[in-house]
């Protein structure tokens, strides 16, 4: 599946311009946003933007989602909330997502960031994503 993953991040100019990327270690993927001047929001602190943070998140729930599902499924972000729990720093960021419910339409996502220690995230988001599953006869 990671095949698939690659072509979704791959054909995504945003994940090309945040430096997404991910690999797997025990089973469980790992994903990472690489640092670049251009992701800082505030200056004055040099933090990462809260949208920088928020998209990264964004991809991450959506790779672990695709994983689980069909080579024929398509999806789509319907809303999310994000918790922004600690101040960001100028460096990479790494993540993690676990999809925690799949219905047949909807799938519920959460997936958390952190920079120094994943016992510190700096935030953690819930997204709601719909899920096709494009059938041919």
């Amino acid at each position: 599946m990671t095949d698939k993953l690659r072509k979704f991040v791959a054909a995504s100019n945003i994940a090309e311009w945040l430096g997404f990327s991910f690999t797997k270690e025990d089973g469980a993927f790992r994903y990472a946003l690489s640092f670049d001047e251009q992701h800082i929001g505030n200056p004055a602190i040099r933090a990462l933007h809260g949208g920088a943070i928020a998209t990264f998140l964004e991809i991450a729930a959506q790779c672990e989602l695709l994983d689980q599902l069909p080579e024929n499924a398509t999806i789509k972000t319907v809303n999310l909330d994000i918790d922004y729990l600690a101040s960001s720093r100028a460096q990479d960021m790494h993540g993690r997502a676990r999809v925690t419910r799949l219905g047949r339409r909807i799938a519920f996502v959460e997936a958390e960031g952190w920079q120094d220690s994943k016992d510190r995230p700096v935030a953690r988001a819930r997204f709601r994503i719909r899920v096709e599953t494009n059938q041919t006869a």
